[in-house]
């Protein structure tokens, strides 16, 4: 099966959602990703471009201005993981291979999806490793073998599979001289006849050298071969194999141009005469080289930690776009108008994960900025898990390190240890860890959760650094992995799955606790695993599980130990939501409510959980995975953010923070086209504003409730036919009228 996606207009770039200039607004229900371009995959080239394939995403680099672009999902790119690419000689044809078997072919004005390989029923991976070129086929090497594809017809017309005498093969490279193709694999060096009477089908008719040693990647001129066994490569020449020429470290990548050049995970070398001679040290960088491409004097190199960079001689540039400092999100919070990543986390026994103690921020749809937090060289804070910003940027920040304890950012950017350099701190360290899981801020005072100890809650006052340990009665709450300081003063926290599950409730004034379960009478949560919680407009709390979501109101009662049992909203004759996995819950300005699920995309629904609004997946929407792994709003543009397993992207909905007074309204587009409109969005509403659109002579034509400070409307009547053209009338008011703005909309 072929699905082929044209684009408007070739000069768009692939996507007008996804570029979209500094400063200037998404569109509503518009798109755009968030990829870390840090870790490389593959690097190539077409005759005008630097072709580079990031673990999620791919961007390229002009050749004559030097301008970065980005090429992802959003802009119609099948697909994420990207596990090779290569260009077509002589064509603007770029492949792009997937870890998960599907295939795109992009050219300038049209990306074409091959997904017959994935969709296909074999057992074992479909990695696509390398992807080269011969008689107007592309060769795409595989954990399955390697696949032919003529690009005129863009099919996949041969598959060469089972090379193993019959058993599954993984291929991790191929290359060609003038009457045969090699492969290198784990077994050995294969090669067949390029000969139309030759079926390369037939495992039979594959020759194998150096058998069972492991080959990773060949090159070749046409004529002759290079190939490469961990730190060591062997030359092809007149039909002979050479012995191996040892190098210090593994080699990573191969080019057989006009003279043969090595990279190995720290340093490039050139073949000269079979002896290698040192061009660049990379081992100062800190990153693994993983792909090399050349141009004119210049090399263009990727690794894992530093994105991709232009050497000449030895001085680097780097070209990678901005992002997040990797695809990992534990943590999205919105704040002093910017959306804070951090990518710590634990494991689901309490255990560290040590990953790199980093703070990514996106604002005011600029580039991202990523901060080490960290005390200087060998001092770093690992594995960050929440985060609490203050309402002014004078103040402090703070963040909480599952590693490390408690640290403050000052407006100054100076990091502080708080809880290694106060000498009150309650915290315990476990197995050399202090285990901290959440933050959360009450008036002056902070909370915090500490996993795996006999006094899992603690109150800082930062005024006086005093500190304050709580213990609970039920041992249960010894293992708290999230904090939510409910209005009333009440500490909700849930506890580990691995360790009983539920939540634990806690009034230090009164010194009532409760543990909520699954049991009837005693919270009905619908699952023991609790994910999420988020309180609402209406002081309610939405509470997620692995077994779907749940309401409990805020009320002083919760801890009187009366009968409590949760409601769960009904949608379409059923439990909402019912036996999902909710991995997060967003409330945004409208009051609706957006969930996460670990395995079916993102929903939205009405305020009451009764009206499906939204429902995206990786199939049907530029989300990179359908595993959801934090949400995040920001309530002036009404922008979600999504974390997934592979990535981060953002969707802007039609809600926006409201104010109780009309303020600086736009329409946009206006004048609208009648024959194209999308929406006409009414921005600047009062707060959850009545509009009301008719025509000059007074007569109703839509009515419509604003999503905070937001309107849409579509351009049709009542009854839902398209508006004639003419001048329309926009009417604005609050509840009681007292604040009101009044509008034109002109219709061509």
């Amino acid at each position: 099966m072929r699905k082929t996606v044209l684009c408007l207009i070739a000069a768009m770039a692939f996507s007008t959602m996804e570029h979209v200039a500094k400063g200037q607004d998404l569109p509503v229900f518009g798109w755009r990703s968030h990829f870390s371009y840090q870790s490389i995959v593959d690097i190539t080239q077409s005759q005008d471009r630097i072709y580079t394939a990031a673990t999620n995403a791919l961007f390229y680099v002009d050749k004559a201005e030097l301008s970065v672009q980005k090429i992802t999902k959003v802009d119609g790119l099948s697909d994420v993981g990207i596990g090779a690419i290569g260009v077509a000689p002589g064509s603007n044809t770029l492949v792009i291979g997937y870890t998960n078997g599907n295939i795109d072919l992009l050219d300038e004005s049209s990306i074409t999806n091959i997904r017959d390989f994935r969709d296909a029923s074999l057992i074992g991976s479909k990695i696509i490793r390398d992807i080269q070129f011969n008689a107007g086929r592309a060769f795409l090497a595989s954990d399955q073998g390697v696949l032919a594809i003529d690009l005129a017809s863009r099919q996949i017309v041969e598959s060469y599979q089972n090379l193993d005498n019959g058993n599954r093969l993984a291929i991790t490279a191929v290359s060609f001289t003038a009457d045969s193709i090699y492969a290198a694999s784990p077994r050995g060096i294969l090669s067949a006849s390029l000969s139309s009477g030759t079926n390369r089908q037939d495992f039979n008719n594959w020759s194998l050298n150096f058998e069972n040693s492991t080959f990773s990647h060949i090159a070749g001129n046409g004529t002759n071969l290079i190939a490469s066994s961990f730190n060591q490569v062997f030359e092809y020449e007149s039909g002979t194999w050479t012995s191996g020429i040892l190098l210090e470290d593994p080699v990573t990548d191969i080019e057989y141009g006009t003279e043969v050049l090595v990279l190995t995970s720290q340093s490039l070398y050139r073949l000269d005469n079979g002896n290698p001679v040192l061009l660049l040290n990379l081992a100062a960088s800190q990153g693994t080289a993983n792909a090399f491409t050349t141009q004119d004097s210049f090399f263009w190199i990727g690794d894992g930690l530093n994105g991709l960079r232009r050497f000449s001689s030895s001085e680097s540039e780097s070209f990678s776009p901005n992002g997040p400092v990797n695809d990992l999100s534990w943590n999205i919070t919105h704040g002093l108008n910017a959306i804070h990543v951090l990518s710590g986390g634990f494991t689901e026994t309490g255990s560290t994960l040590g990953r790199s103690g980093v703070i990514s921020r996106f604002s005011n749809n600029t580039d991202w900025v990523t901060s080490p937090l960290t005390l200087g060289a060998n001092n770093e804070f690992f594995d960050l898990v929440d985060i609490e910003i203050p309402e002014s940027a004078e103040d402090l920040t703070y963040v909480a390190s599952f590693d490390r304890g408690l640290v403050s950012i000052g407006p100054d950017d100076a990091i502080s240890a708080v809880s290694e350099s106060s000498v009150n701190s309650s915290l315990t360290s476990v197995n050399g860890s202090v285990n901290m899981t959440a933050i959360a801020k009450e008036s002056e005072m902070l909370w915090m959760t500490n996993f795996g100890t006999n006094t899992p809650l603690h109150r800082w006052d930062p005024a006086t650094d005093s500190w304050t340990a709580f213990n609970l009665a039920n041992s249960l709450a010894d293992f708290p992995i999230d904090l939510f300081v409910a209005p009333n003063g009440d500490k909700w926290m849930p506890i580990a799955a691995e360790r009983g599950g539920g939540i634990a409730v806690f009034n230090e004034s009164s010194q009532r606790e409760r543990y909520l379960t699954t049991n009837g009478g005693q919270g009905g949560l619908p699952g023991q695993e609790v994910t999420s919680m988020a309180l609402d407009d209406d002081f309610l709390l939405w509470i997620g599980t692995n077994e779907g979501i749940c309401i409990l109101p805020i009320l002083n009662s919760i801890l009187e130990g009366g009968s409590l049992t949760a409601s769960v909203p009904i949608f379409e004759n059923r439990l909402l939501l019912r036996d999902e996995f909710i991995t997060s819950i967003a409330i945004d300005p409208g009051n609706r409510k957006w969930f996460g699920t670990r395995n079916n995309g993102i929903w939205l629904f009405s305020a009451t959980g009764e009206e499906q609004i939204f429902h995206f997946t990786a199939e049907n929407s530029p989300l990179p995975s359908d595993q959801i792994t934090e949400l995040a709003i920001d309530p002036q543009t009404g922008e979600l953010f999504i974390g997934t397993a592979k990535g981060t992207v953002s969707f802007r909905s039609d809600a926006t923070q409201g104010t109780d007074t009309h303020g600086n309204v736009t329409i946009y587009p206006n004048p609208a086209m009648r024959n194209s409109i999308e929406q006409i969005v009414i921005n600047g509403l009062v707060n959850n504003a009545l509009v009301k659109v008719t025509d000059v002579s007074g007569k109703l034509v839509k009515e419509i409730r604003a999503q905070g400070s937001t309107a849409l409307w579509n351009g049709r009547d009542i009854k839902g036919a398209v508006v004639a053209t003419g001048v329309y009338l926009v009417f604005s008011s609050n509840a009681d009228g007292t604040e009101t703005f009044v509008g034109k909309i002109a219709i061509i």
